[in-house]
């Protein structure tokens, strides 16, 4: 009503970069029905009410475009793990049977819509609990117009921006002085943080690019920085040497983020430093390890019953948030990742317990997978010694 929006056929020339916009305005005011048509929908909305619904949901828009390329890139997919038809086929794979390819399309739809962080949680709350250690990236003082790289240690200030103390020896500080030296806002830099634990590419890592500057002292008391470097980095004795000097990113550029194979993106600087760091990722080790070496079978029982997935032989939780877990699935001599979501978000680790504990008597009450885990523990126990 009231002419704010109309919905158009598929001949509409409007641009893509409404169609979120749209989406979110449906939403918000409750005709989700009318975007379910059959064909593709577009959508004219008139400007005042476009820009009211564009300012309201910025986040939710950012949100929505990750899920829709996403969902893009899954589409190109006909089969799980390698050589499906997307950015990593692998040539001459066999031909899937009707049967397993619903399967593998059942498993797929049910990933795209699983319940995942923005990627700006998900980067925000990387760097947050990585090992405290990256490569710094900065132009080269001693080989003109070449890049050089440093494994540096680094703490975050409250906008998630690295804060570093470095010897006036190293490479990388004579790098960033030489730059000073022609730059007010210091040298260019890039900071490649990877996950804790991080093994290959199908594991998550940021690249935080800006300008990196010295900090006079005023700011390294009235920031606490040394504080805060040493609350991240506690055997850090050094950093109360008079040759080691506070430096910071005080401008972030660009973000990007690979979170594994079929997840990157770039995040706009503010939408990174407005993020929230997720709190169950704090106590994420001991949890997953626990089932991991004690309820393993809870875990393929959980898998089977929830993302619909039979003929699993082992799956590992390798990543919990609040909305879920990433589980590395064995199957039928393939290991892939998938996103095995919570009923609800977790609020804290005792939650985690209570939604893990239901999740798998729920899976445990499926008939078909009691069969199926039963058969795999006679398959186990026939193994030898």
């Amino acid at each position: 009503g009231g002419g704010g929006l109309r919905i158009v056929g598929e001949d509409s020339e409007m641009g893509p970069s409404f169609s979120h916009v749209i989406a979110l305005t449906v939403a918000l005011v409750g005709t989700n029905a009318a975007m379910q048509s059959s064909g593709h929908l577009r959508a004219v909305t008139s400007l005042p009410s476009c820009r009211f619904y564009r300012t309201v949901a910025v986040a939710e828009a950012e949100k929505a475009e990750e899920e829709e390329e996403a969902g893009r890139a899954a589409e190109k997919e006909d089969r799980l793990g390698a050589g499906g038809r997307g950015g990593h086929a692998v040539r001459n794979q066999p031909e899937l049977s009707d049967e397993e390819r619903q399967v593998q399309t059942a498993v797929m739809e049910h990933q795209r819509g699983a319940a995942r962080l923005s990627q700006a949680e998900d980067a925000r709350s990387l760097v947050a609990y990585n090992s405290g250690y990256a490569v710094l990236s900065t132009l080269s003082a001693a080989v003109d117009g070449y890049p050089s790289g440093s494994l540096v240690g680094f703490a975050q200030d409250d906008r998630g921006l690295p804060v570093f103390c470095f010897s006036t020896m190293s490479s990388h500080t004579k790098d960033l002085q030489m730059a000073e030296q022609t730059c007010t806002t210091g040298g260019k830099a890039a900071l490649c943080v990877t996950a804790k634990g991080f093994e290959g590419a199908a594991d998550g890592r940021v690249t935080l690019i800006g300008d990196v500057r010295r900090c006079k002292k005023e700011e390294v008391e009235k920031d606490e920085l040394r504080s805060l470097y040493r609350k991240r980095h506690p055997n850090a004795f050094w950093a109360d040497f008079g040759d080691f000097t506070f430096y910071r990113m005080h401008e972030l550029k660009a973000v990007n983020f690979v979170g594994g194979f079929a997840r990157a993106g770039s995040i706009t600087p503010d939408n990174y430093m407005a993020a929230v760091i997720d709190p169950i990722q704090a106590f994420a080790e001991p949890v997953m390890g626990h089932m991991n070496a004690d309820h393993s079978d809870s875990t393929i029982a959980m898998v089977q019953h929830y993302i619909g997935l039979p003929q699993v032989d082992n799956a590992q939780l390798v990543q919990l948030d609040r909305l879920g877990f990433m589980v590395q699935v064995t199957r039928l001599g393939q290991s892939f990742k998938l996103r095995l979501p919570f009923p609800r978000a977790a609020k804290d680790r005792k939650d985690v317990k209570k939604l893990i504990v239901e999740m798998t008597q729920t899976s445990y009450s499926n008939p078909e997978v009691q069969a199926a885990m039963n058969e795999l523990k006679a398959a186990k126990k026939a193994q030898p010694a």
